[in-house]
């Protein structure tokens, strides 16, 4: 039989994923409740990535604060 490669013991396994784990975290973003609308919003658009709908997103708020439910043109907040 062929000589398989060595086990990697369980407590490296665990620390590799732990790291792996982390670095995937800190490209997250939560949205609670909120993910079958962004999903549908996702679909509608014809986006076959999620980071294309943040893109587009980011992209079009351009020039706008958000206030919570709105968007806001930056003159309003200068008065």
């Amino acid at each position: 039989p062929r000589d398989s490669p060595p086990r990697v013991p369980d407590c490296i396994r665990r620390q590799k994923r732990r790291e792996l784990d982390a670095r995937r975290s800190k490209c997250r973003i939560r949205i609670g409740g909120h993910l079958e609308r962004w999903c549908r919003l996702k679909e509608q658009l014809g986006f076959a990535l999620h980071s294309q709908l943040a893109q587009f997103l980011l992209d079009s708020s351009h020039g706008c604060v958000w206030s919570p439910g709105r968007c806001l043109p930056p003159q309003i907040l200068d008065n």
